[in-house]
């Protein structure tokens, strides 16, 4: 993956997500070719100064991941309409359910990530990175 990007957990994120490699704009374009001769290889290539603080991140984000995993799909959904910073009843009226259904998801999603308001849960998820899932056309 080359991208733009040289932010640690943007990284560990790629890789987590199956890329052999992450490689950033801003390297010399030696570096880049070595990268790519790596890859093509069949090896996994991350920039030297990266892939030692790779296992430096904070252990409450492996928690939170981890919390996140357990997350049903409905609750993950609910999760990411939080992020969008939608409302109950909007996110209600999107998953066509009751506004009462919605409340026990957020309350649910609450103790299963160990925060106590949708504002601690939305600025976690955010910091993680935390996408809706991108819908089959």
């Amino acid at each position: 993956m080359v991208s733009g990007s040289e932010e640690i957990h943007v990284m560990k994120r790629a890789m987590d997500y199956g890329a052999s490699g992450f490689i950033p704009k801003s390297a010399p374009l030696e570096t880049i070719a070595e990268a790519i001769s790596q890859v093509l290889q069949g090896e996994e290539w991350l920039p030297e100064d990266i892939s030692d603080s790779m296992d430096e991140l904070p252990e409450e984000d492996y928690n939170f991941a981890a919390a996140i995993a357990s997350l049903t799909p409905q609750q993950f959904r609910v999760l990411t309409m939080l992020t969008e910073g939608l409302l109950n009843k909007q996110i209600a009226y999107e998953l066509n359910v009751s506004e009462a259904t919605i409340k026990a998801h957020v309350t649910a999603i609450l103790r299963k990530l160990g925060v106590h308001s949708r504002t601690q849960a939305v600025i976690a998820a955010q910091r993680l990175g935390v996408e809706p899932p991108k819908a089959d056309i």
